[in-house]
């Protein structure tokens, strides 16, 4: 069966073109390098590639001095396949699973924009033109573009690719190969513990992971409901603290009523703040007690002391919390 085709409503390409793109950016002329703890086991050490049977791409002329010329522990270092995953359909899984981000069983559209935009020919579009590319593209196959793409339609998408394009995309975004090292790190953010670990790894980990925590213990922040990285970086209070923080200092001089009662102005977050305080400007809001937040819990306030946060300025400004954030809007796009 041939994948379905998505055409770009901008240019007319299909995007399963733009995956075999995709598959063909695996390097040609070098063998890609794990990314991998100094721990795991060497390179050199893993078996050749199953079961494309076959290992990355390299050019034709190439490929021929390669097999002459190479040492055995050379022609190992290539990236290998599991055994578990000898099967063609087996590999396509594991693709499907490393592009569901959120884990839902379905795969949107924001998941594979990443993959989209980052092929060769699509580098000039703009994200309102791929979506709408994708909507006629899933509505042509009688599909909601807002339920993304499950399992089975994902595995006929792809069935036109060779065993080799699904093989080296399977050690791309599964086993996370590159040409070369990353060199990103949180050295000055994160605990010595958490430094050879993924983002997702780091926002999984405990309060304490990040540094400036580290001394407060696991539960530290448990009455806030915080347990992890994760919990910091997207704390509902922390992100409302950060916006009024932001927003505040653009308030202009207050003006008076012209009734008792009026309305001079329909900017609020009433939904967000306790009745007393509901009324209150931005650069007044910013002093309050974080109790001041309706979500916030009773038991909260002797937790957020523990860090020396007593107004909604502090947690805004907060740095452990924009870092924990930052992480967790960067997790989108590992590999």
């Amino acid at each position: 069966a041939q994948a379905p085709e998505w055409k770009s409503a901008a240019c007319g390409d299909s995007f399963a073109s733009a995956v075999s793109e995709l598959m063909e950016a695996v390097p040609q002329e070098e063998v890609p390098q794990p990314q991998s703890a100094p721990c795991e086991e060497p390179l050199a050490k893993r078996s050749k590639m199953e079961p494309a049977q076959e290992d990355v791409p390299m050019k034709e002329e190439e490929s021929t001095a390669a097999e002459d010329e190479e040492p055995p522990e050379a022609a190992d270092s290539r990236p290998s396949v599991p055994a578990k995953y000898e099967e063609l359909q087996a590999l396509i899984d594991a693709v499907f699973d490393a592009w569901d981000h959120d884990g839902t069983g379905r795969i949107s559209f924001e998941e594979i924009l990443p993959h989209y935009m980052k092929s060769a020919h699509h580098h000039n579009l703009l994200e309102p033109e791929v979506r709408l590319g994708f909507e006629q593209f899933m509505e042509s196959e009688g599909r909601k573009a807002s339920e993304g793409m499950d399992l089975e339609f994902f595995r006929k998408w792809l069935s036109k690719l060779t065993d080799n394009q699904v093989a080296s995309h399977y050690v791309r975004h599964v086993q996370g190969w590159t040409s070369k090292p990353y060199k990103m790190n949180l050295g000055t953010a994160i605990v010595k513990a958490y430094r050879h670990k993924t983002l997702k790894e780091i926002l999984d980990g405990p309060v304490h992971a990040l540094r400036g925590l580290s001394e407060l213990g696991e539960d530290a922040l448990a009455p806030l409901g915080l347990h992890t990285v994760r919990d910091v970086g997207g704390w509902r209070c922390f992100i409302l603290a950060r916006a009024i923080c932001a927003l505040a200092s653009k308030e202009v001089p207050e003006e008076p009523a012209e009734e008792e009662g009026g309305c001079l102005h329909h900017v609020n977050i009433r939904n967000m703040l306790v009745a007393e305080h509901e009324a209150a400007p931005l650069k007044h809001v910013l002093d309050l007690p974080v109790s001041a937040f309706s979500m916030f819990p009773e038991q909260g306030d002797e937790a957020l002391q523990h860090i020396k946060i007593r107004t909604i300025r502090h947690l805004g400004n907060r740095k452990y919390f924009h870092w924990a954030n930052a992480m967790l809007e960067l997790e989108q796009f590992e590999a």
